[in-house]
């Protein structure tokens, strides 16, 4: 018996007229749940599906199904950040779809959904630009544009800290004058406080960046407070300090795409690794970096061709000459 071909499938759909107060929903019980900071990033990244479902939603007769999740996916492909005005970055139009994801998973879970929809919602398209670490001769750029700016000895600090640590610019921002220690050879120690999932950790520094650690102390008569201040000595915002990091990048003329504080964290990965090859030195690497998994270490150590050619050897170059 055959069995004919249905060119019709039932394609499971939500009635998503009420999307815009299901989302209200899931943001107020995630301000119960979660920090509020993480709050606020789950209503920035749910405002996109809402802007494009008030766009959207009329024309698909409010039937929100596979097939719309797809044409939101091409949609978002298309939007650029409000932030910086450029197109949106894959890892951002990933998490948005994932936290749609997350909000259909919710909505069954506590009975706003008949069915758990979530698997409807694609994978966002797209492949992440290749990044590299920034060379040591941009780095030394880096620190000679950021000793040309307004606060000279405040921004050479800020790099050299971010190049000789490896710390992320949240835990830069919240660092203060106590947390730094040094040694009787220039070298130290700092504390983080505010560490990425709240734990906190111990970083350590060599003379080279205690250098210019010492001089922003000495040279703004800094004793107590933030370690890093803006006007009238607060404290920077992760975010001012992104903005300082790619100003003194464009002026070292090195504003590649990515160029910014995270790249020199890379940096500081790429070089520990690049000299230190054990496996005891990749669990102390990721002690400094703040990661609980050796994968995230090895992630961010973006070594080159050339460190895989120094050193190569295979199996058969301890073999005998074959001859004829």
């Amino acid at each position: 018996m055959l069995s004919p071909i249905n060119l019709s499938p039932p394609r499971p759909a939500i009635d998503a007229a009420n999307l815009s107060e299901l989302v209200e929903a899931y943001i107020i019980d995630a301000r119960l749940r979660v920090k509020p900071a993480t709050a606020s990033t789950y209503d920035y990244l749910l405002s996109y599906l809402l802007d494009w479902w008030g766009e959207a939603g009329p024309a698909l007769a409010y039937r929100l199904d596979g097939r719309g999740w797809q044409i939101f996916e091409g949609w978002l492909r298309q939007q650029t950040s409000r932030q910086s005005q450029k197109p949106l970055a894959l890892n951002t139009r990933k998490a948005c779809l994932a936290r749609c994801r997350q909000l259909l998973r919710w909505a069954y879970r506590l009975g706003y959904l008949d069915r758990d929809f979530s698997d409807q919602i694609p994978q966002a398209k797209g492949s992440q630009p290749l990044r590299s670490a920034p060379s040591l001769d941009q780095l030394q750029r880096l620190l000679s544009a950021a000793g040309q700016t307004s606060r000279p000895l405040r921004d050479q600090a800020l790099v050299a800290v971010f190049v000789g640590t490896g710390i992320r610019r949240a835990e830069a921002a919240a660092l203060a004058v106590e947390d730094v220690a040094f040694h009787a050879n220039g070298g130290g120690v700092i504390q983080v406080r505010k560490a990425k999932l709240d734990k906190p950790r111990r970083v350590v520094f060599d003379c080279a960046c205690g250098e210019y650690i010492l001089a922003l102390l000495e040279g703004e008569s800094l004793t107590t407070g933030p370690l890093f201040c803006g006007w009238k000595g607060r404290e920077l915002t992760p975010e001012s300090i992104y903005r300082i990091i790619k100003r003194a990048c464009k002026a070292a003329n090195i504003d590649q795409r990515g160029r910014g504080p995270h790249d020199l964290r890379r940096s500081f990965a790429t070089e520990w690794m690049r000299h230190r090859r054990d496996a005891g030195s990749a669990q102390l690497l990721s002690m400094q970096l703040g990661h609980s998994t050796d994968a995230m270490t090895v992630h961010y150590s973006k070594q080159t061709i050339d460190d895989l050619q120094d050193g190569f050897s295979s199996p058969l170059g301890s073999m005998q000459p074959h001859t004829q």
